[in-house]
């Protein structure tokens, strides 16, 4: 049947109804050999077909089969399908292009025990896998090769089962114009006082009618072949299901009924239980309410002999710790005074050492600073907005006391003020507040100039400072 010359095997693969894989038929035996795995479909049953293709790239035939993968996305070892075998004893199928193709379903198999290893194509005009088959195969992504030489379609015996309406747009449905046989056909026996058709267009036009019937007929055998077969599968599908969940229900009930009956017996033990206490506490209730009275006669005498010790005992405690604490307040008195004297003594050391560091610092370091200036040598520091700035001898204590703020005196601004703009000075950014913890940041020009520096406007940025301030406003501290 299958020329190698014109003729060539495929593989496709359907997956919601769209063709999802395309291979040839040696690659397929690649997989089933075990060679290659296909991790697309691992732990997948796949819907195929396995197709014959003329040179024409036109389907001849067609298989529609299942297949299993592993969850290594290796074939079934199990799966042996004659494939071709079917395709040879296959019925009539649709015209794909090159005449009824040999098409081998579920509802049409050859071989009964192969049918349940089948599927039926969907045939619906929204998708209809005949179509999405040719359309494939047309495209030519698997490069199959084409021959030049065109094959005219394959003719097969019109019968009452020739080929039904599959729903498929068919290439050789294209319009033709009458040939003169059909108009002698037609044309025989009539002429323009005839009433009616004649015998022979009777006869042609009732064979006609009955193999569009037969053709029909066999259409809708096979969808509801299909249907009935997809029914037959739901429908034990649902009876597995029912099953399960009835089985799964008996169980529970079962569970149930004996859980009832340990609960109930629970509940009878624990009533019984229940009134053995009640009793028992009855009976320890009557016994401590004659225990307390005798209690309450026998406690009266004690408990006034009780009274009696404790207070006397708390007397003699009370005096105790009073004698205790006169004892701890004296202890303290003196020990107040030997520390007040202590701190007189410290006190006239601290006097003395004083005079002494005064006495040392005029007779040491001042003698000393008076040579260097007698020297001719001056003491000069730098502070940013001041410059250099030459220091006297005479300023020398206070300046060694805050630099700072002797800078800021010799830029006539007040120490605070001096602190801000130095901080500008090295940081020259908006300060501007946007949260309890962070400020604007953005890099503003500098104020290099102290006096000239006003705070919260010289350390805003254009978005943030204040309207009301002027563009040359100086503000000076004394």
């Amino acid at each position: 049947m299958l020329d190698s010359v014109y003729s060539n095997e495929a593989v496709i693969f359907f997956e919601e109804g769209v063709v999802s894989k395309e291979m040839t038929y040696s690659e397929f035996e690649a997989i089933l050999d075990g060679v290659v795995g296909l991790d697309d479909f691992a732990g997948e049953t796949m819907d195929a077909v396995f197709v014959i293709i003329n040179g024409q790239l036109k389907i001849t035939g067609a298989v529609f089969f299942t297949v299993s993968f592993d969850r290594q996305g290796f074939a079934d070892r199990s799966w042996n399908l004659p494939l071709r075998h079917l395709v040879e004893t296959g019925g009539s199928g649709p015209d794909l292009g090159a005449g009824p193709i040999r098409l081998s379903c579920k509802s049409q198999c050859s071989v009964s025990w192969h049918a349940e290893s089948l599927w039926d194509p969907v045939m619906s005009p929204r998708s209809n896998s005949f179509v999405r088959l040719r359309d494939a195969i047309a495209d030519n992504r698997l490069c199959l090769a084409v021959s030049k030489a065109v094959s005219a379609p394959v003719q097969r015996p019109a019968d009452p089962r020739s080929t039904p309406d599959w729903d498929v747009e068919s290439p050789a449905q294209a319009p033709q114009s009458p040939s003169p046989d059909d108009d002698a056909i037609f044309n025989s026996g009539w002429s323009g006082n005839d009433q009616g058709l004649s015998a022979q267009q009777l006869a042609v036009l009732e064979t006609e009618h009955r193999n569009k019937m037969a053709a029909l007929i066999k259409q809708q055998r096979l969808q509801l072949q299909a249907l009935k077969n997809e029914a037959q599968e739901r429908l034990q599908s649902n009876r597995l299901v029912q099953e399960k969940e009835i089985q799964v229900a008996r169980i529970e009930v079962e569970r149930l009924r004996s859980e009832q009956g340990s609960l109930h017996s629970q509940n009878l033990a624990l009533r019984e239980q229940n009134e053995a206490q009640r009793k028992q506490v009855e009976a320890l209730t009557k016994a401590r309410e004659l225990e307390l009275q005798t209690a309450e006669k026998a406690g009266k005498a004690e408990l006034d002999a009780l009274r009696k010790q404790y207070n006397e005992q708390m007397k003699q405690k009370l005096q105790e710790e009073t004698a205790k604490l006169k004892e701890d307040i004296e202890l303290r008195n003196m020990e107040l005074m030997y520390r007040h004297d202590v701190a007189k003594q410290l006190r006239e050391e601290l006097t003395q050492l004083r005079k002494d560091k005064i006495r040392l610092v005029h007779e040491g370091g001042d003698k000393f600073l008076e040579r260097l200036e007698d020297l001719g040598i001056s003491f000069i520091a730098f502070h940013p907005g001041a410059g250099h700035v030459s220091i006297a001898l005479k300023d020398m204590p206070s300046y060694m006391e805050n630099p700072i703020a002797y800078a800021a005196n010799k830029c006539l601004v007040s120490e605070e003020h001096y602190r801000m703009w130095l901080s500008h000075y090295h940081k020259p950014e908006c300060q501007a507040p946007l949260s309890h913890d962070k400020v604007c940041g953005c890099r503003i020009a500098r104020i290099d100039v102290p006096s000239q520096f006003v705070t919260g406007n010289s350390d805003r940025c254009e978005k943030h400072k204040p309207r009301s301030f002027g563009d040359n406003v100086v503000n000076l501290h004394a």
